[in-house]
């Protein structure tokens, strides 16, 4: 409290000290600095060792994501050991792991989504993956226009982007906010000035989910999606083939909606404490980790794809296996308590159900030509 004669002394003590020590501020989360001053910016403070002091600076300052609740082991044995057995529920999870790599094995941004009739689980599985970074706050909706979705990447930059219900976002505008997203840049304005602002840009993966696909949601504008937007937004079947829409394992619950109310409790109760955890684990393994992610890639290659797999199926296949590789590496560092082999086999089940929905490995604009000519020979 400063007394009102007083002000004009503060503001004199502000103008004339000159401190030697600085800080940074940044206003997007996820890795800066560089070499062995990799730091890992959080809303609430940095991972990692620097010489300089990181501080996050946002208009909202009490709206952090990144919240935790309960122990790492608690989140362990009450919300990751329900996903066992749950490609879907597995895989969203490993996105989560996979999200903090892309930075390190300079990978681009890129997205999946979860396609499928309503209350099939989709938004739980979306729910217990952002479990992994904070609260049950954490997920997001696609209702927002292109520049609201612009500052939500920033907040998410190098960790989890979760986003729902895809109708609610404008049709016309569904396939650019994609393409926006993955391509990890802002649109390019003007300053006062007349020259450019510095444009913002970020890497994230994202996680989707709605009951119908990208194109099926553009069309509806009378739209045509290019094969790039869905490249970059996998369209993946919610649906697991088991009856049951998303799970394919009940853990003993009676169905499918008492199995999402458990899940739902305990994602309310613990969350935030993994992801921390792995971005610890990163940095002490971080010389050795882009070689094993390239070995897992390759291996994740060959085991689901075909010599004659064109550019595009093995382009997406890279970030399948990147997932899958994370939710191993969790695995290997006591954060999930899975079964070794788990997360990847959930991350090549997963592709194979896009690799089907995406019509084969070969490239779409070359099957949509030949659709083109059959439609008009059926006309």
């Amino acid at each position: 409290t400063i007394a009102p004669k007083s002000r004009q002394l503060v503001i004199e003590y502000l103008q004339t000290q000159n401190p030697e020590k600085r800080a940074r501020i940044t206003n997007r989360t996820g890795w800066h600095g560089a070499g062995d001053e990799l730091v890992f910016v959080l809303p609430d403070g940095s991972i990692g060792q620097s010489d300089d002091e990181w501080l996050f600076s946002e208009s909202k300052p009490d709206s952090s994501l990144f919240r935790q609740r309960g122990t790492l082991k608690q989140w362990r044995e009450h919300v990751a050991a329900l996903c066992v057995g749950n490609s879907r529920l597995t895989f969203a999870v490993s996105v989560a792991f996979a999200a903090p790599l892309l930075h390190l094995i300079e990978m681009e941004s890129g997205g999946f989504h979860l396609r499928g009739t309503t209350s099939s689980g989709k938004t739980s599985a979306l729910t217990v993956a952002g479990s992994v970074c904070g609260s049950p706050e954490y997920l997001q909706r696609w209702r927002s226009t292109d520049n609201g979705l612009e500052s939500t990447a920033l907040s998410h930059c190098d960790a989890l982007l979760t986003l729902d219900e895809l109708k609610m976002i404008d049709a016309r505008i569904a396939g650019e906010s994609a393409y926006m997203l993955a391509n990890g840049a802002a649109k390019v304005r003007a300053n006062v000035s007349g020259g450019a602002r510095s444009t913002a840009k970020w890497r994230l993966l994202f996680l989707s989910a709605g009951e119908l696909s990208l194109a099926q949601h553009v069309a509806e504008a009378g739209k045509k999606t290019p094969a790039g937007a869905e490249l970059r937004m996998a369209d993946i079947p919610a649906d697991a083939g088991q009856g049951l829409g998303c799970f394919e394992n009940l853990h003993n619950f009676n169905n499918g909606h008492e199995f999402a109310k458990a899940l739902n409790a305990a994602v309310n109760k613990h969350y935030g404490a993994a992801f921390p955890a792995f971005i610890e684990q990163v940095l002490k393994h971080r010389e050795t980790l882009r070689e094993s992610l390239f070995d897992a890639r390759q291996k994740f290659e060959k085991a689901t794809l075909t010599n004659a797999a064109s550019g595009q199926a093995q382009r997406v296949a890279a970030r399948f296996a990147l997932a899958g590789a994370a939710g191993e590496l969790a695995t290997d560092w006591g954060i999930t308590g899975w079964q070794p082999g788990e997360a990847m086999q959930a991350a090549m089940t997963c592709f194979k159900a896009w690799l089907q929905a995406f019509g084969g490995e070969g490239n779409k604009e070359e099957r949509a030509m030949i659709e083109q000519v059959r439609h008009f020979l059926e006309l």
